[in-house]
């Protein structure tokens, strides 16, 4: 048998206590207690985290948003939710010994985001870690191709057989230019680092027409920042005294993040970029870090991923998103009345499964 019960942000001192038993080779910061209170004024719905424990070498849990359907303006007979995880990755996350666990969790689980009227489920699982084996009931689908850069056996080794020749190239090139890196962790970061971060990130998404959902305040950050703390890093890449690119990192106790950032489009003649990414793999490097997670590009084999692949050549890391209808007869009238009254986001967003979130 095992202790379900559900927690919010309030109980953070029992969800971290969860989070402190990860074993380190899974501890990232998307599922900690601190991120999703940082992120809860970003979308508007009630964080939960479902958790089953039976000892310590089986417990799982799982941080998500439950958002209400009814509020986007749709006609249903009772109060109705979907969830998913914060931006980023998601999921299920923890130890397991016991396979008879595992069915607990996800039984136990599936109950009760059926009895609270859970009618869509979303999850974005980590590729890193691949904490989508906690997960059984959800359709489980290769999207994407995640790239990361495999840091334990040191600088050499990354710049011998991981990089390719362009990259070595393009670091080279940056070096003979004024470029300098500064790093700076959570709460250390100064009101006008964290502005020319955000001018920087700002800028760069309005260059990329970016989704709107992208645009996030400058408050998110701050709190992130503080909230994390050494758990946060900050990069900034000038040329000469001139800001020119800056990333947010995410900081596990084996894994980086890469987050969110961006390059002011006028210095990237000078290699930025990459010169910006070797000094982060270098501080990675020092501070004990064994692999750096780039992302991947917006669509498979895109532009984005194909730069990113020239840092790890040999990487090769599908992304997975989980999805599960819970309530059909429910959705199935909510996809109706959103074909009905919204038909142009309809037909834009039909093979998302909470695309009716969708409007215009």
């Amino acid at each position: 048998m095992a202790d379900c019960e559900i927690l919010t942000t309030s109980d953070a001192e029992k969800w971290d206590k969860l989070f402190s038993y990860l074993p380190d080779n899974i501890k990232s910061p998307f599922f900690s207690s601190k991120y999703y209170q940082a992120y809860s004024n970003v979308e508007n719905g009630e964080i939960e985290c479902f958790y089953c424990y039976r000892d310590e070498n089986n417990f799982l849990f799982y941080p998500y948003i439950r958002k209400e359907i009814n509020m986007l303006g749709y006609n249903l007979p009772d109060k109705f939710f979907d969830i998913s995880g914060a931006y980023g990755y998601n999921g299920p996350i923890g130890k397991l010994s016991d396979p008879k666990f595992l069915d607990c969790f996800n039984s136990s689980l599936k109950e009760y985001l059926l009895q609270t009227n859970v009618v869509t489920e979303f999850v974005r699982y980590c590729p890193i870690i691949d904490n989508r084996i906690f997960h059984t009931y959800p359709t489980q689908i290769d999207v994407l191709d995640n790239i990361y850069i495999d840091l334990s056996n040191g600088l050499e080794d990354v710049w011998n057989y991981s990089f390719e020749h362009r990259v070595r190239t393009a670091i080279k090139k940056g070096g003979e230019y004024p470029l300098s890196t500064l790093f700076v962790t959570g709460k250390e970061v100064s009101a006008e680092q964290l502005s020319i971060f955000y001018y920087i990130y700002i800028n760069t998404m309005q260059r990329n027409a970016a989704d709107k959902f992208y645009y996030f305040e400058k408050s998110f950050f701050s709190t992130l920042l503080q909230n994390l703390g050494s758990s946060a890093l900050l990069s900034i890449t000038y040329v000469s005294d001139s800001p020119a690119s800056a990333e947010l990192i995410l900081l596990g106790t084996k894994i980086a993040y890469g987050f969110l950032g961006g390059t002011l489009n006028e210095y990237y003649q000078y290699k930025v970029n990459t010169y910006q990414r070797w000094e982060l793999l270098k501080y990675l490097i020092s501070i004990g870090k064994e692999k750096y997670s780039l992302g991947g590009g917006a669509s498979r084999n895109d532009s984005i991923y194909k730069y990113k692949k020239n840092f790890s050549k040999n990487c090769n890391n599908p992304f997975y998103i989980g999805t599960y209808v819970h309530l059909p007869d429910i959705y199935k009238i909510i996809l109706s009345q959103w074909k009905e009254k919204y038909p142009l986001a309809a037909s834009k967003y039909a093979n998302k499964l909470q695309g009716y979130r969708h409007q215009l």
